[in-house]
């Protein structure tokens, strides 16, 4: 039987590999051609172009590399050559030379090693000269590049660009790469802030879902922005559906509060609400930050409302005045149309006295949860005031500088309408009970407070008959050893200030004095500033959100849980309006005048900015907290009771 082979080969196969083989051991194997040695001058020359681009000589480094193609048009290291001259002309901003160099390399030099860095640096020129949808498609692809520095530089250029071409969903995926990879904690947070804004602001209900879909950030904002705007287009089954994905997948999320908060906002719109509460507030304009707090601060209210009330569930109806009286009159009209009991707002004093007269005919009550001076005087209107004004500032001030029996007082304030105000109620409520030894007024946006220290220290000294020298050494002399010679200081203001101002009152050795501000002192900028020197000092307020009241507990980490910010007076005033108006739907004031009748007869209702009275009045009667800087923080003197 004849075996046929698994494979062949020819013999002529067979001869001519034997023949490579023999050939190869003979070492006559073919060779590269030597390189000529104008290629190695060429090298040369492009060696020292480089050392001058090295150094920064960018003039020598151009004249070395034209004049390397004047010599060798054919030299092999032409992309290399050229390569240098995109880098000089890059270094020089000459962005729209340098990427004719980075182009002709591509197109010419599709194997050159330098492929990869040109067409990294061709995008970065085509972003420079705003040409984003060239920058884009030089940038997108980032395979070739491994430094991670780099790819950071790609993604910033790319975001930016994608943004401008508002191309918004690629645009976040961009920031949120680089808040993944960010060495730096500011910048971190500041990519964290756009990839907010952008999911909050601008991708469409398709982009959030795409977004949604991915298993880790910023899929979480992407299902919160999703559920919002379902809740905006009345999508309430959808909604719930989305805020449980995000309550599931993300179970410890710092926004957890506002996720069940969806929910049980669109599972109380799934049935019809029993109570509506207009509000008039400013959503856009100058003034759309203050509508903004005082919206936030009774959502809050609504939520809590109607989580312990889910078979009578109040809804709010929001109408934008953008601060404007004649808006603010057309969103009431359109408000006495929809059967709310009540409202909230508005902020302003002249939108307060455009609906005052509309009000006293559609007998509808409002509570204002923003206002710096009392309201008018007469009979109850229809808008309620509960907020911290300048006038229970200052009565609260004087009743403390009396508790502490203090007989003789200098007032030292801003000369604008805050500082001028306080001061002038505060020497008011102290007529005939105590002296005010002198009243100085400072610039706002002064920092040498010296002049008018000066001032206050020459009055003390004549007041108490004691001559002021001429001479100027004996002056200072007087002044070194200046002793005091009043008790107290009222020293109303902005915490960036006073906080300059009290170490100079202390150089001037006015120390050891009652030290009494107000609201705008309450900010770390003051203890920062003023330091020690601040020691002890009591000012007045009306939210202290350091409580450890559980009540003002539950609603600052609430707060902060669903709005990732820390509230501040508007807010809470803003959820004290509006809980007392529930607490009266519990007593079932179930009518406008049963609404407006009730809040009248309020007395010592226990809120979070304290204990609130209205009792016959439309003006809330409120004890203010005295806040003291103690060991380098507030703490609180008075009860919140």
């Amino acid at each position: 039987m004849r075996f046929r082979p698994l494979f062949s080969i020819p013999l002529a196969a067979l001869l001519l590999f034997s023949f490579a083989a023999g050939f190869l051991s003979s070492g006559c194997a073919p060779s590269l051609p030597p390189e000529p040695e104008w290629e190695k001058e060429a090298r040369v020359l492009l060696d020292q172009a480089e050392g001058f681009y090295a150094k920064k000589q960018n003039d020598h480094a151009v004249k070395a590399a034209e004049t390397f193609f004047a010599r060798y048009p054919k030299s092999r290291h032409a992309d290399r050559a050229l390569h240098l001259l995109g880098n000089v002309r890059l270094s020089q901003r000459d962005y729209r030379q340098a990427l004719s160099y980075y182009k002709e390399i591509i197109e010419k030099y599709p194997s050159s090693p330098f492929i990869a860095d040109a067409k990294y640096k061709l995008g970065r020129c085509y972003f420079e000269l705003k040409e984003f949808d060239l920058a884009v498609a030089n940038l997108e692809d980032r395979s070739r590049i491994s430094d991670p520095v780099q790819l950071r530089t790609v993604s910033e250029m790319l975001a930016h660009a994608y943004t401008v071409k508002k191309s918004y969903l690629p645009a976040v995926r961009e920031y949120a790469y680089l808040v993944e990879h960010s060495q730096n904690a500011k910048q971190q947070a500041g990519y964290r802030d756009r990839v907010r804004e952008l999911v909050d602001k601008f991708l469409t209900e398709d982009e959030l879902k795409t977004l949604a879909s991915g298993p880790v950030y910023p899929a979480d904002l992407a299902l919160l922005r999703l559920a919002a705007l379902l809740m905006e287009q009345r999508n309430y089954r959808e909604a719930i559906e989305v805020s449980r994905d995000f309550l599931a997948r993300f179970p410890s999320h710092p926004e957890k509060a506002r996720g069940e908060m969806l929910v049980n906002e669109a599972t109380s719109r799934l049935t019809a609400p029993r109570y509506f509460v207009g509000m008039l507030i400013p959503r856009s304009g100058q003034l759309a930050f203050f509508g903004d707090r005082i919206l936030k601060g009774v959502q809050l209210a609504v939520h809590a409302y109607n989580l312990h009330f889910p078979d009578s569930r109040v809804e709010l109806i929001i109408k934008d005045t953008e601060g404007s009286p004649q808006k603010a009159t057309a969103a009431l009209n359109e408000l006495a149309s929809q059967s709310i009991l009540a409202g909230i707002g508005p902020i302003t004093t002249r939108e307060e006295e455009a609906i005052s007269p509309l009000l006293e005919t559609v007998h509808i009550p409002f509570i204002k949860p923003a206002a710096s001076r009392s309201g008018f005087p007469g009979k109850p209107g229809w808008i309620f005031r509960n907020a911290l004004t300048i006038d229970s500032q200052a009565r609260a001030a004087a009743q403390y500088a009396l508790d502490l029996k203090l007989h003789k007082i200098v007032m030292i304030y801003p000369d604008e309408p805050y500082g001028k105000d306080l001061a002038n109620l505060f020497s008011k409520e102290l007529q005939r009970k105590a002296d005010i030894l002198a009243s100085v007024a400072y610039p706002p946006d002064t920092k040498d407070f010296g002049p008018w220290i000066r001032k206050i220290m020459e009055i003390d000294l004549r007041s108490r008959k004691i001559q002021i020298p001429e001479d100027e050494a004996e002056r200072k002399k007087l002044f070194a050893d200046y002793s005091p010679g009043f008790e107290g200081l009222y020293l109303p203001g902005y915490a960036e200030r006073v906080g300059l101002l009290i170490p100079q009152l202390a150089f001037y050795n006015i120390t050891g004095l009652a030290m009494i501000g107000s609201d705008n002192w309450h900010s770390p900028d003051l203890i920062d500033r003023a330091g020690r020197h601040a020691e002890g000092a009591v000012f007045t307020d009306g939210f202290f959100a350091e409580s450890t009241a559980p009540a003002v507990t539950a609603f600052v980490e609430v707060y902060r849980s669903a709005y990732q910010e820390e509230p501040d007076i508007l807010a809470a005033q803003a959820y004290d309006s509006a809980m007392m108006i529930f607490s009266l739907l519990k007593e079932r004031k179930e009518t406008p005048q049963a609404m407006w009748e009730g809040l009248l007869a309020i007395r010592d209702y226990p809120g979070i900015t304290g204990f609130t009275t209205f009792a016959g009045s439309t003006e809330a009667q409120k004890k203010l907290f005295l806040i003291k800087i103690e060991d380098g923080s507030f703490k609180l003197v008075n009860s919140e009771k």
